[in-house]
């Protein structure tokens, strides 16, 4: 008897050994149980269908939103009275980061260090901000809200419905929080909102000479 005869041999008292013992069920059959993954058969049965390649779903890159004009916000587009609510959001959003219902830390004690960074953290969209300083005079007095927020520029949307692209590193602004106005240079919002999320600013000031 042939190696091949006894495999076979054994593995039809395998099958023989299973319709004798295994619980009998409507739909259940043991010879297609086994063609599913039978290590002991000759082969593998044809019926078995080969893995199917899951379809990844792809994720537009930077380049290719921006192609498709995803950054691009017509100067008269967008209403100011619409964003007043996403103002509202914002506002909402900062007290709770901050824990501005609490006392703000004095600039020298510990807990300043933190107050900082989450605040440069923070993600600015839906914030009233002013440009006080800028290279560019032009923008000096421009006041509004914060629909996007890039690596080097905000756009903001003023009471007169019109959109304006800040650049960030040459200004210097106002951001309105309730009661409190924080000036903050742009220079050190220089990051996408993601990256920024990640990254540890230097807990000293350079003088801004």
């Amino acid at each position: 008897m042939s190696s091949l005869e006894i495999k076979d041999e054994a593995s039809q008292s395998i099958v023989n050994f299973l319709k004798t013992h295994a619980p009998k069920n409507e739909g259940y059959s043991i010879e297609a149980e086994l063609k599913i993954d039978f290590l002991l058969a000759k082969k593998r049965s044809k019926d078995k269908k080969g893995k199917q390649k899951t379809k990844k779903s792809k994720i537009l890159t930077r380049n290719e939103k921006k192609a498709l004009g995803f950054y691009v916000i017509p100067r008269n587009s967008i209403q100011y009275n619409d964003m007043l609510a996403l103002n509202k959001v914002w506002s909402d959003y900062i007290n709770e980061l901050l824990e501005l219902e609490d006392q703000i830390p004095d600039s020298k004690s510990n807990n300043w260090v933190q107050f900082t960074q989450s605040f440069y953290r923070a993600d600015f969209h839906g914030a009233m901000m002013e440009v006080v300083r800028s290279r560019c005079p032009s923008y000096v007095g421009k006041k509004g809200i914060c629909i996007m927020d890039t690596k080097n520029t905000f756009k903001i949307v003023s009471e007169d419905n019109i959109v304006t692209t800040i650049p960030k590193k040459c200004s210097v602004f106002n951001l309105f929080i309730n009661d409190i106005i924080v000036c903050i240079f742009g220079k050190l919002l220089c990051a996408r909102p993601a990256e920024r999320s990640n990254k540890k600013i230097k807990s000293y000031l350079h003088p801004d000479l």
